[in-house]
């Protein structure tokens, strides 16, 4: 193949003793993988880590998860349509507005993903304690079993 043809190659590199690859780089060439979570929640500046620690195993015996990081969790609610799935959405808002803690969420057609984190200081506060204690209140109220959430396709 003609390089001067193709839009693929620019030019043609011939391998000779004087281009070969250098035999050390400056980056490992082994594969790396990520970092598994600490099973420790990496708690904010300033926090009352005793009772903070209490309050995060009650969030994790009420289906919560750790983030990644160890500085948030995240829980995952299921309706049984889209309308509550927002309406919990807006529940949730209101309350975020209210005390100037805001999560990141993630709506589908029959569920909702909460991840509460504090952003300034870093880590996990009691403001994401309340605010995870605020979203179980609410999904009492309008939210299924999994098995039982809103799901897409046709209905059998």
């Amino acid at each position: 193949m003609n390089c001067l043809t193709s839009r693929l190659c620019a030019r043609r590199i011939s391998i000779t003793p004087l281009t070969r690859l250098p035999l050390h780089t400056p980056f490992p060439l082994t594969r790396s993988f990520p970092r598994m979570a600490s099973s420790a929640f990496q708690f904010a500046e300033g926090e009352d880590v005793q009772q903070l620690a209490r309050d995060a195993d009650a969030l994790l015996q009420q289906g919560w998860v750790q983030d990644g990081d160890g500085m948030g969790v995240t829980k995952t609610f299921h309706f049984k349509s889209y309308f509550k799935a927002v309406a919990f959405v807006n529940m949730i808002a209101a309350e975020s507005a209210s005390k100037k803690h805001h999560p990141t969420m993630t709506v589908r057609i029959g569920s909702v993903d909460v991840h509460w984190t504090t952003h300034r200081p870093r880590g996990f506060t009691q403001k994401d304690v309340t605010m995870a204690q605020h979203c179980d209140q609410g999904a009492d109220l309008m939210a299924v079993d999994p098995g039982q959430g809103l799901k897409c396709g046709p209905s059998i």
